[in-house]
């Protein structure tokens, strides 16, 4: 029952072409080897992107279908023989086979940005962006032996070879001399279904400002037994609902409400977050303090967080108070220091490690949409230990999710669930308790520095200057300086309010608060960025290229891709509408300073 969600029937034949991942990158090394894809079928390995824009990609290219399977260099970094793989270690046997959906969007395909509720009007397929147009079949890697084994062409790159026993990774196109003539017959037997689905609701209600709400959220669907993903999550947050819950029965009561979300229908897009998201946009961008979302909270055993940056001094607060799974005797802020330390990129601050948020999990339509800072962690693969991991688990949306997995191998005891149960309550308690709200915004500043250095490092600026947009860039650039100016007065009117307890009255600590909640949506873009309109946040959003990476100045980022492709009138436009977006960047700027002033300006 294994295949790629969206991915249309179709009966092709033709040539087969090895891809590697499937990357803009791999697709564009294939040219230089001289390898066409056009009227072929690719054969890719799964990791590095998201398997929809691998597919977009090899669509792009001219294949006519695609099949992705898992190499054991990415999901067996011990061999695959029995005694390595599943059921004795948490690595992937031949037969498995990961799932998923390839939909490039978010929420119901066919209300593309507003809510799929009953009456609402619905597109037709055939209007609808965003889906594939070719077929695409999963497999383990047991079947792609039996493809590989044969295929013709040159050697690949050593870069792009895997680690299936006796494999010579060839390119293609086509087969062996043993095997000429042949070709791949790909039949995907996939069909399009309505189905009503429903997002289950709890709440808290606050007792101080109970309009006021903070998110803690998981989904429940599953590809198949789904122990990890997303079962781990929902262990964890029902947990801190009991515990919640308990303390309400004793009489307790948060300042401000507590939501608990179970999404319906992540797995297909994110669906049940985003139709939420529409149906409630208007509460949610006056009333939301933010989104604390564990999609899986165990898939190994070191901490990975990923966070809007004024939310990731919640994380760290809360990390100091739990204790680390490895040594009861430390927090785990003090286990993650002293592991950092033998990381390929050391760092000092644990911030350094929170990564922007992308996308792939419910957290996105809040933040990306609505601008409501959100925040997702999970226990991941320990890279020191298996530096091979190029990012998911092993047995990411198999049958061998199972409960075995779970409970014998990557964590007996449940240590790390309670541990993850443990920080969603400190976070939680954080937002929805503390007086003056716990955002840092400049933590948002210093990511927007991070990115700004790294346009220099790159020459993207020198791009810009090159092409017309260094005037454009300057004026955003100093705008960003007033941005800067304006957060470092505010934090220092924030301080001086701490220290001297200078908010004693309800209606200006509402005031105060309501400026720094709502600072993050005076960073979306009413029409959405360049080409997404569902991607609004035009500071932070995930990379076009591969929605689970964030990027910041993503517009940007998505404007300048493949540019020095281009020629004539056709660059001459892509800077012109570079230069637009430089101001709209100018402008969002501008209006977050003056909204993070006292003064009211004419």
């Amino acid at each position: 029952h294994a295949f790629n969600a969206f991915a249309p029937a179709g009966d092709v034949s033709g040539e087969l072409v090895y891809v590697n991942y499937g990357r803009i990158e791999d697709i564009k090394k294939l040219e230089e080897l001289g390898v066409d894809l056009t009227g072929k079928i690719a054969i890719s390995r799964y990791g590095k992107i998201f398997r929809g824009n691998r597919l977009k990609n090899c669509e792009d290219a001219g294949a006519i279908g695609v099949i992705m399977f898992s190499d054991p260099l990415d999901v067996a970094f011990n061999g695959t023989d029995p005694a390595n793989v599943y059921p004795n270690t948490f690595f992937l046997p031949s037969s498995g086979v990961q799932r998923g959906s390839t939909f490039l969007g978010d929420g119901d395909p066919l209300s593309p940005s507003w809510t799929s509720v009953k009456g609402a009007y619905r597109q037709e397929i055939n209007e609808t962006a965003n889906l594939p147009k070719i077929p695409s079949q999963p497999i383990g890697y047991g079947d792609a032996e039996r493809l590989l084994a044969v295929m013709g062409g040159a050697e690949v790159p050593d870069e792009w070879k895997g680690a299936i026993p006796g494999i010579s990774y060839r390119l293609g196109p086509g087969f062996d001399d043993d095997h000429q003539g042949w070709k791949v017959r790909l039949v995907v037997n996939n069909f399009l279904d309505d189905r009503e689905d429903n997002n289950v609701i709890g709440i808290i209600r606050g007792e101080v400002e109970p309009d006021r709400f903070v998110v803690l959220s998981n989904h429940r669907d599953a590809w198949g037994y789904g122990a990890v993903d997303p079962s781990s999550g929902t262990c964890a947050m029902m947990e801190s609902a009991r515990i919640l819950g308990s303390l309400v029965k004793a009489g307790w009561r948060p300042r401000r409400s507590i939501v608990f979300a179970s999404w319906a229908a992540e797995e297909h897009g994110l669906m049940g977050s985003n139709e939420w998201v529409y149906d409630k946009i208007h509460k949610l961008m006056n009333r939301a303090v933010a989104v604390i979302n564990t999609d899986i909270c165990v898939s190994g055993d070191i901490l990975h967080p990923s966070a809007s940056p004024s939310l990731k001094s919640v994380f760290v607060e809360a990390i100091k108070n739990v204790p680390s799974t490895k040594d009861r005797s430390k927090s785990y802020y003090e286990f993650l220091k002293e592991y950092y330390k033998n990381d390929e990129t050391p760092v000092d601050n644990i911030e350094d490690k929170i990564n922007i948020l992308g996308s792939g999990s419910d957290h996105a339509p809040f933040a990306y949409y609505a601008g409501v800072p959100s925040l997702d962690y999970f226990f991941d693969i320990d890279k020191q230990k298996y530096p091979e991991s190029t990012g998911g688990y092993p047995t990411y949306h198999t049958g061998y999710e199972t409960f075995f997995l779970m409970d014998h191998l990557l964590d007996p005891g449940f240590k790390l669930h309670k541990t993850c149960s443990q920080i969603s309550l400190h976070m939680i308690l954080q937002l929805a308790e503390s007086a003056i709200l716990p955002y840092q915004p400049l933590d948002i500043v210093k990511e927007l520095g991070k990115a700004f250095d790294t346009m220099e490092k790159e020459n993207v600026t020198k791009t810009l200057r090159d092409n017309g947009a260094g005037a454009a860039f300057d004026l955003m650039k100093e705008s960003f300086d007033g941005f800067k100016l304006a957060v470092d007065r505010w934090t220092e009117k924030r301080n001086n309010i701490k220290k001297n307890d200078a908010l004693g009255d309800p209606i200006s600590q509402r005031i105060f608060n309501d400026q720094i909640m709502l600072l993050e949506r005076t960073f979306l873009l009413p029409q959405g960025l360049p080409g997404r309109d569902n991607y609004r946040h035009a500071l932070f959003s995930p990379a076009k290229f591969n929605s689970y990476a964030g990027a910041a100045f993503p517009g940007l980022s998505d404007l300048l891709h493949g540019v020095s492709k281009l020629n004539g009138e056709e660059k001459v436009l892509r800077f012109k509408e570079v230069r637009k977006h430089l101001s709209d960047l100018m402008i969002v700027f501008r209006q977050s300073s003056s909204w993070l002033s006292d003064e009211i300006e004419i």
